[in-house]
């Protein structure tokens, strides 16, 4: 889940920040572009790769997608989209992963940067956390 590590290493604000942004924007692609459509892993495997990264968020929608049945005679329009508006919710949902992976480096640099300064101060490696 995005903004885990940072809850992890103390940095709680970022955390919940990056918590919040990313799954904000996911599932508003999601409402965008309908949920059977969006994330497709059969017909849109790059950008499934994508939307993979973005974590939980994604295997939900995954899951949420397979209990859907195709459209048949039944109105499922609040589910599905087509055209622009699935485009638009496909790029939204991979930019989450994508910008998961970001959020995911940051907080290895930042942990490094914790255990460094921590060494400088002479505390063992379990106390370098930060206290914010």
């Amino acid at each position: 889940m995005p903004g885990l590590g940072h809850l992890f290493i103390g940095e709680r604000v970022r955390g919940v920040i990056f918590l919040a942004t990313i799954s904000i924007t996911f599932w508003t692609g999601m409402a965008i572009g309908g949920v059977r459509n969006t994330v497709n892993p059969g017909e849109r495997q790059l950008w499934f790769m994508g939307q993979i990264c973005a974590g939980g968020h994604a295997l939900a929608a995954l899951a949420w997608s397979r209990q859907i049945e195709p459209a048949t005679g039944r109105d499922h329009s609040s589910l599905i989209a087509y055209g622009r508006e699935e485009e638009v919710s496909v790029v939204y949902t991979a930019i989450c992963g994508l910008l998961n992976i970001l959020i995911i480096f940051d907080v290895l640099v930042r942990a490094e940067q914790q255990q460094l300064a921590a060494s400088r101060r002479g505390l063992p490696p379990g106390r370098a956390r930060s206290s914010r």
